[in-house]
Order: structure tokens, then C-alpha cells, then sequence
């Protein structure tokens, strides 16, 4: 987070205007069995429970570190560091760290758990400079490592952000090893893009991107199509807060997924670095219209200056709206309008864009920051949605925080009479108790804690709490995470000029306690199969920050019929969390969704049902019966398009043997054709004829499986299953010939 390191640009944030809210809302919160450790005196009852770490535990670089992100970059088990390094300093050489583990990685010798080395030479590419103020860490290709994003700015010099991608895995390298990939941005300056072409950079260590002025960027799923998306804000030259922020979705392309290409649906293009208003350039419904409070998706103000930005399910509809804090104008919020589209990106035809403005009610009792510098989205009150502490930057100022009432509005306010100037603010429990208490990275004064007491009080009242010794006093930026793995959390803060980084060590002795918690799980409709699955969305809350949580992991445990299966539940951003059930299956369907934390707490949702209806099927005729009685044919999912697991059962086969699966594409006459005793459903002489063993197991179920190739020209056509049994065990005769009616598959888009 970028506060500017001269006076001079200090005092010019200061002539902005002030706001802010807050609700309170009595409610009780039991927490289940399960050990807990609960302060129910002042903050003090913290007293020293962090202590710094000695330069031997985390090497003194002397960086201007704008950002500090924790990350198990080579997947060895344990948190990394990366620091965005740079600034209003100029450029300078970010930094990789690996924590040494008990065996030592990248090159460096064992060492203690959360003890960390510097390996940015042999990781991350040597002098290589830049003036970042932000550095996301994030899995944007989906391959299972984390990969890294660089917010710089060109106040001194010209460049972009930066792609950093991980090159384990799918790239088949070293895992903690990263290589700038500028190909990640698509089409930037080409139709669509409302980058104009000056701002193109086409030459030097920044070619491939655009000129920028970013201070902090967030990623989430918000088309949920399962993969991370980027919203890019841009603060302006000289921070005029005149350039547009911009909404990249994440594509696929060459191996997966993981390049970016803008959503400026209407493909208007910024003619210079700044939008002008009546634009209809933006992610936004409507036209620019600066300092706009209007609602109704006619205007929108996009050209804010944001330093920070996040994702939350504001107004409880399972999609991602988004706060965009402003440092010296007002504060936005964007409501995401998936689920108003019908859970698409909207038709600019009929002028329906993915977000819309909604500053103007949810953000209406918010006072007005003079130097606003960050914010953060959190559940302080345990009601199941995101609230907002808001960090005022200047020495005159205060914090505040604000509950959301639900709706996506917030309340009025409440002021923390702090005065003091600061840069950033981190959610976390660092007592154990449940609730979410608040770390704040000082820019000149020092960093602090508050311990929130709604578990005492019913309220929330934050509270000045001594929790550590030797805190920084330079800090632009903080992250939390466990370096040691003992299960509690552990903080590293930041430090600007030649400071050196502070680790601070939580010595709470015992691992946290409070598993996650799933109080809202979105029901699915009843209806027939399908071929796009069904997305399962839940909201989840733990007792730590959005940032450290979506470590955690998820599971969709469903059943179809008394049949178990799983699938992986993804974190898409801010308290949402996605997973899928095949749209294909059909029958009575029940859901559940379990999520682990990294300390091992394991949270789960109510139980859902839902029954799906089948499509495509019918039966043709009837069969011949066997020893075991008639012989019935169905399918165990619907024939979609695409579908990988379309599988046909016949039962009452004879046990433990393989029989005859004929498949044809057209129907047969039902006559005796070859004298066998057996009609035949299917025709023998279709252009289309195929013959499989059918596998039968011991209780007389054959079943064969076959995927349907994801070839929409398929669709309409129909195919005629039909089986046929030889038994030499029968008790009836001892050669028997039996054969089960026809499937009728009518392959549907």
C-alpha cells in the first residue's frame, strides 16, 4: 500500500473529503467444543504475546518494502516471503525468501522452521528493477502453484505491472523458481481494450504491457467460471486520481488457463491516461460522471483514487461485489450484477454490464476520509456478512469502523480516537478467542494491535491491546501466517527507507482452536439435467482474514442416489467459496460442503437436496428375460454433450461374467432377425453400429462407460442400446439366451 514517502505529497492527500458508518447489533455466538482461549479483560490481557525475531531469523535487506506477502512458493510444506520493493524510492530489486524448513530449500542450509534466506537471485530474476507498491500472490493458471503479481507505479519511470509465474508443475521447472511472462496481458490496445495505444509499452524490460500508476490490485472469481480474474486500479500521475481502474478476465490459452484480457464491454477506448466524463468506457453500467451518488446504473465513477481494493458478498446474493477505497475522494462500492444477469457478464444491448455503482445507498453514512489509505472487509459481528474498518492515513485523523447491515449498506460509523498516521490495516485473531481483531502497520508511529471484544460485550468494541514488543514504526504493509507451523499466527510488517523488515513470532503456545464456519450454502432449484454444471456457492467465515483463509481447502461432498462422490470446493474471493456438481447426473441429489483451515479446523454446511430430472432417455420394446428375471437397462447420468462418465447399467446379468453391449443409430425392426429367440431393438445394418463387452460383477450389474466427445454437432442425434446375455449356468435350460428392452440416447447441448 503506497503512502507517499515526501511530506510534500503527504500534505496534498489531505485536502479530501471525510466519511464513514456503523451499525451495532447485538448477537450471541456459542463456539462448539474445543479448546478456546478467551480474554475477557481489557486488550492488555495480551500483553507481549509477539516478539520480534532476530536478524538471524530473517536476513536485513534494507529495502523500501512497499509489500509483504507469506506463500509456500515451492510446496514444500511451509510459508515463503515475497517483498514488493520500490516505490516512490524508484526501482529496486524485489525480493524472494524461502523459509529453510527443517532440511533447508533453494540452495540455503537447514535451518529452524521460520527461519528464512534470501534466494531472490537463483528464484527471482537478478536486477531486475521495478517501483512496486503491491505484490499479489496467487495461482493464476491453475496449476496448484502460487504465482506472483507486481503492482508498480511510473511516477520516475515508465513500466506495468508484472506477471511472475511460478515454474513448477504445469511448467515443468523448479517449483519457487519465477519468470516474468508479460504474454499473461491480452489484447491490450486492440478493440476491446480501453488502454489507448500511448500508453502502450513496446520495448525494454516492460514491453508487452502499459504504462501505470497502481497502487493495489485484487483477485477473484467474479464470473465464477472457476478461476481467478484481476481488477487493476490505477491511481493517476502525481495521485490525480483521473485514470480509470480496469476489470481483466482471466482467459485460457496456450496450456490452461491464465491470461487476462479486459472486460470494457461497450469498447470505448480511453483517449488519454485520463477518462473524461460521459465515457462509457469501464466495467461499470453507465457513463462516467465523477463524485456520481445516482444508483440506478445510469452513471458511474471509476476514476476514484484507490489504493486498495477488495471483493466481498456485500448484499448476501453469492456474487463478489467489490469496496474500491479512495484516498482523497469518496470511497465506492460496486455491486456485482452476476446473479441480475442470470449469472452471466450481462448484454450490452440491453446496457446490463457486470457491476454497477452503488456508492450512493451502500456507501451513503459513510463519512468522507480525508487521506484515506486503506480499508479491509471482515465479519466483525458474527451476522454473516462483511464489514469494514477503515484507516484514516493522517496524523490528525481517525480510524473508523463500520457493520454492514446486510444489504450492502453500511451504518454510520465508529471512530477510534487514534490520531495517528498510518498505512495499512490486517484482520486476524490473535488471541484464539473467535472473533476477528485488527493489526495496523504505522507509518510513523507504531504498528498496533486492537483486540475486538464482541464475544464479551455482544457488540463490537475494539480495543487497544499491547500484544507485542518491538513492533515496527516505518510500516507500509503487513501479512499474516503461521512461519513455524505451530498452528498460531505469525505476522511480518513491512518497512520503508533502509528499515529492516520486523518478523513478529506468535507466542500464544497452543495451535488455533476455531474451525471455519459455512452458515450459507445457496440452494439449487429442482429441474432436469443439463450440460453446464451446477455451481454450489457457499459463504464462509473463519477467524482470520480473507487473505489467509482461501489457504484453507474445500471439498463438495454429494450423493446421486445413494452413490458418494466429492468434488474440489475453490476459494473465489472475499467470504465465497465455489464447487460443482455435473450437470449431467440426475436423480435425487444431496450436498454438503466441508472446508479445512491450514490448522487443520474442519467447518461444514448444512446438508442441501435437490432431485434432477433425465433428459435424452427413453425405452424401446421389451427384452427377453434371464435366469435372474428381466433384465433392466438404464443410464446412471444424462447424454450431455461433454459428458466424461455416461455410463449404462443392465441388471440381473449373470454374476462375475462379460455379455454383449450392441449400440446402433437407428432403431431395429423387434423381430427375431436372426432366429435366436431374441427381438432385436437395434439395427444390424445402421451406419452407425457398434459392439462392446459389457463387464458384469458378482450381484449381476453390468455396466459400461463411455465418454461423450464435447462435439456440439452431436447434438440430436439418438443411439439405440440394447443387451444380450448368454448364461451357461441356468437352472431353466442349460444354455440360456436373454436380452434386456432398448435405451433410447438422445445427445442434448
Amino acid at each position: 500500500m503506497p503512502k507517499t514517502s515526501t511530506e510534500t505529497r503527504r500534505a496534498s492527500a489531505s485536502n479530501s473529503l471525510p466519511r464513514f458508518h456503523r451499525v451495532s447489533r447485538a448477537i450471541t455466538f456459542l463456539i462448539g467444543a474445543g479448546l478456546v482461549f478467551l480474554i475477557t479483560s481489557s486488550g492488555d490481557a495480551a500483553a507481549q504475546q509477539f516478539t520480534p525475531l532476530s536478524a538471524a531469523s530473517i536476513p536485513p535487506l534494507g529495502g523500501d518494502t512497499e509489500s509483504v506477502k507469506f506463500g509456500d512458493f515451492d510446496l514444500d510444506g511451509d510459508l515463503d516471503l515475497v517483498y514488493a520493493n520500490g516505490g516512490d524510492s524508484g526501482n529496486q530489486q524485489s525480493r524472494v525468501l524461502f523459509n529453510r524448513g527443517l532440511s533447508g530449500t533453494g540452495g540455503l542450509p537447514p535451518g529452524s522452521l521460520g527461519t528464512f534466506g534470501d534466494v531472490t537471485a537463483t528464484h527471482l530474476a537478478p536486477n531486475f528493477t521495478q517501483s512496486s507498491r503491491d505484490v499479489q500472490v496467487v495461482d493464476i493458471d491453475g496449476d496448484g502453484d502460487l504465482d506472483l503479481f507486481f503492482a508498480n507505479n511510473s511516477q520516475i519511470i515508465s513500466q506495468s505491472n508484472t506477471w511472475w509465474i511460478n515454474q513448477g508443475l504445469a511448467q515443468a521447472g523448479t517449483a519457487g523458481v519465477f519468470v516474468q511472462d508479460s504474454s499473461r496481458w491480452l489484447g491490450l490496445g486492440s478493440a476491446g481494450s480501453s488502454v489507448p495505444s500511448s500508453l502502450l509499452l513496446t520495448a525494454g524490460p516492460f514491453a508487452g504491457g502499459f504504462v501505470d500508476f497502481s497502487a493495489q490490485g485484487d483477485f477473484a472469481d467474479v464470473d465464477f467460471d472457476g478461476d481467478p480474474d484481476y481488477y487493476h486500479t490505477s491511481y493517476g500521475s502525481g495521485f490525480s486520481g483521473a485514470v480509470m481502474s480496469r476489470l481483466f478476465l482471466n482467459e485460457s490459452g496456450p496450456g490452461g488457463w491464465g491470461w487476462f484480457r479486459e472486460y470494457n464491454p461497450s469498447g470505448a477506448v480511453a483517449p488519454s491516461a485520463s477518462i473524461p466524463n460521459g465515457s462509457a468506457a469501464g466495467f461499470l453500467e453507465g457513463v462516467q460522471a465523477e463524485a456520481t451518488l445516482l444508483v440506478d446504473g445510469t452513471t458511474h465513477d471509476i476514476s476514484n483514487m484507490p489504493l486498495d481494493v477488495d471483493f466481498c458478498d456485500l448484499d448476501g446474493d453469492f456474487d463478489l461485489d467489490i469496496y474500491a477505497n479512495s484516498r482523497s475522494s469518496r470511497q465506492r462500492f460496486y455491486q456485482s450484477r452476476w446473479v441480475e444477469n442470470g449469472e452471466s457478464l450481462g448484454s450490452e444491448s440491453l446496457g446490463k454490464r457486470l457491476y454497477r455503482d452503488r456508492t450512493g445507498i451502500w456507501g451513503a453514512q459513510v463519512p468522507q476520509q480525508l487521506d484515506n489509505y486503506d480499508g479491509e472487509l471482515g465479519d466483525l459481528d458474527f451476522d454473516n456478512d462483511c464489514d469494514a474498518y477503515f484507516l484514516n492515513g493522517a496524523a490528525n485523523l481517525s480510524d473508523s469502523y463500520a457493520l454492514n447491515d446486510g444489504t450492502g449498506s453500511f451504518g454510520l460509523g465508529t471512530a477510534l480516537t487514534d490520531n495517528r498516521s498510518d498505512n495499512e490495516v490486517d484482520l486476524l485473531d490473535f488471541d484464539h478467542d473467535g472473533d476477528l481483531d485488527v493489526f495496523v502497520s504505522a507509518f510513523s508511529s507504531t504498528d498496533r494491535f486492537y483486540k475486538n471484544q464482541f464475544l464479551e460485550l455482544a457488540s463490537v468494541a475494539l480495543v487497544p491491546a499491547s500484544a507485542a514488543s518491538g513492533a515496527g514504526t516505518l510500516s507500509l504493509a503487513a501479512d499474516m501466517g503461521d512461519i513455524d507451523n505451530d498452528g498460531d499466527t505469525d505476522i511480518l510488517s513491512a518497512q520503508r527507507g533502509t528499515a529492516s523488515e520486523v518478523l513478529l513470532v506468535n507466542g500464544i503456545g497452543a495451535p488455533d482452536p476455531i474451525a471455519p464456519r459455512i452458515p450459507l450454502l445457496r440452494a439449487l432449484s429442482d429441474g432436469p439435467a443439463q450440460v453446464a454444471p451446477r455451481r454450489v456457492l457457499v459463504r464462509a467465515f473463519d477467524n482470520a482474514a480473507h487473505e489467509t483463509f482461501k489457504t484453507a481447502t474445500g471439498t463438495v461432498n454429494f450423493s446421486v442416489n445413494g452413490d458418494s462422490r466429492s468434488a474440489v470446493l475453490s476459494y473465489s474471493g472475499g467470504d465465497t467459496w465455489r464447487g460443482e456438481i455435473p450437470g449431467y447426473l440426475h436423480g435425487s441429489i444431496s450436498y454438503q460442503v466441508i472446508i479445512t483451515d491450514r490448522a487443520g479446523n474442519v467447518g461444514s454446511s448444512a446438508s442441501a437436496t435437490l432431485s434432477v430430472s433425465s433428459v435424452g432417455l427413453a425405452s424401446v420394446g421389451l427384452g427377453v428375460p434371464g435366469c435372474a428375471g428381466a433384465h433392466m437397462i438404464s443410464a446412471a447420468s444424462s447424454p450431455a454433450i461433454g459428458n466424461p462418465e455416461f455410463e449404462v447399467r443392465v441388471t440381473a446379468c449373470p454374476p462375475s461374467s462379460t455379455q454383449l453391449m450392441l449400440v446402433s443409430s437407428e432403431a431395429g425392426t423387434g423381430l427375431d432377425e436372426l432366429g435366436i429367440g431374441i427381438p432385436m431393438h437395434v439395427s444390424l445394418f445402421a451406419p452407425e453400429l457398434y459392439a462392446f463387452d459389457l463387464p458384469v460383477n458378482g450381484s449381476g450389474v453390468g455396466a459400461l462407460s463411455i465418454a461423450i466427445p464435447n462435439v456440439p454437432e452431436l447434438a440430436g442425434r439418438s443411439y439405440y442400446w440394447m443387451s444380450i446375455h448368454a448364461n451357461t449356468a441356468c437352472t431353466i435350460a442349460p444354455f440360456q439366451l436373454s436380452s434386456s428392452a432398448a435405451l433410447v440416447t438422445t445427445l442434448f447441448l
